[in-house]
């Protein structure tokens, strides 16, 4: 019997729950096989056995279920980048006339040529300059907490410990798939993700979230679920986001710096209070939108610190984001 029970324990790639379930069918079959059907002089050590198995259970599910409750790890002493130009990954969209814009903003990206041409003088030269316009939330950019929080710091006030530090990438495709386009990022989905990887977030952490809806980027009709433009389009958004408990959980147990995401909001695109939004903004969270090339980051496998710097605009809601992950040595 003991031989089965620690073969069956080992046996670690099925679902955790399942595990714990089946396990104790197993073990309910055994006992009453030995404890029922043999003699007097096994019952005590089957009884003895049981026990020492359930303790083992026991143990194994508080691997696989870690308290929601936990506080925050301490954060990391220091970190160090290790720049070699082959360990960057660029985590931004080009800014152009192909950035997808919000349905309710009147434009996207506008670049204009103010003057190009061959300068005449004692020395004859070629000089170029432009002038280009957008909204705050377009492309690949970083929301300020004055965004959805009056009293919120604006993107000029943002501490840089919150735009560079250690990265986590969340990687929520399954089979291939994008994560559905309705849904909600749960506390469920990010414990499932330390779980796996047998480790928890240290407190400073840059979250990013990867769904695969940056994959897809410019597409306006897969990215954004419509190809309707204006207010009329606003109702027919479709991606997915972060859920507010989430999002509170993050900043209460995890204690992280900054979150992002590959879609156009960190609230779903279904949202009409932005929940998600005002919960991180009254702690003064920022967060980035429109982030690029995350995949490369999940098929890396290897841990990463960022660095995101917005254009300092003063009294901005939000900017332009020039984002790299800084991939570590491989294991």
């Amino acid at each position: 019997m003991h031989m089965k029970i620690i073969a069956f324990m080992k046996y670690k790639e099925m679902n955790r729950l399942q595990i714990h379930t089946k396990t104790l069918c197993f073990l309910r079959e055994e006992i009453y096989s030995h404890y029922i059907l043999h003699s007097e002089r096994n019952k005590m050590y089957v009884v003895g056995f049981f026990a020492s198995v359930l303790l083992l259970v026991a143990m194994d599910a508080a691997v696989a279920f870690p308290r929601r409750n936990l506080k925050c790890r301490k954060p990391l002493p220091s970190i160090r980048f290790n720049i070699r130009g082959d360990n960057l990954i660029d985590l931004t969209h080009n800014f152009d006339d192909h950035a997808p814009y919000w349905p309710g903003d009147p434009s996207g990206f506008e670049l204009k040529t103010l003057f190009s041409g061959f300068v005449n003088g004692t020395v004859n030269f070629f000089s170029s300059w432009k002038f280009f316009s957008q909204p705050e939330h377009l492309g690949t950019h970083l929301d300020a907490p004055s965004h959805y929080y009056l009293n919120g710091i604006d993107v000029s006030g943002i501490d840089l410990k919150n735009l560079i530090g250690p990265g986590v990438l969340i990687n929520l495709k399954r089979n291939g798939e994008r994560f559905g386009p309705d849904s909600q990022i749960s506390i469920d989905d990010i414990m499932e993700w330390e779980v796996e990887r047998k480790i928890r977030m240290r407190s400073g952490s840059i979250v990013l979230l990867y769904t695969g809806y940056g994959d897809v980027y410019p597409d306006r009709a897969a990215y954004f679920g419509t190809n309707m433009t204006g207010e009329d389009g606003i109702p027919h958004i479709r991606f997915p986001g972060l859920s507010p408990d989430a999002a509170r959980w993050l900043i209460d147990h995890r204690c992280i710096a900054a979150v992002g995401i590959d879609t156009a909001s960190i609230d779903f695109g279904q949202s009409t209070d932005f929940e998600t939004h005002r919960i991180l903004h009254e702690r003064n969270i920022p967060n980035f939108e429109n982030l690029a090339n995350l995949r490369e980051v999940a098929e890396s496998g290897r841990n990463f610190n960022v660095i995101a710097l917005p254009q300092k605009i003063a009294q901005g809601t939000g900017a332009p984001l020039r984002i790299v992950a800084v991939l570590d040595k491989e294991a």
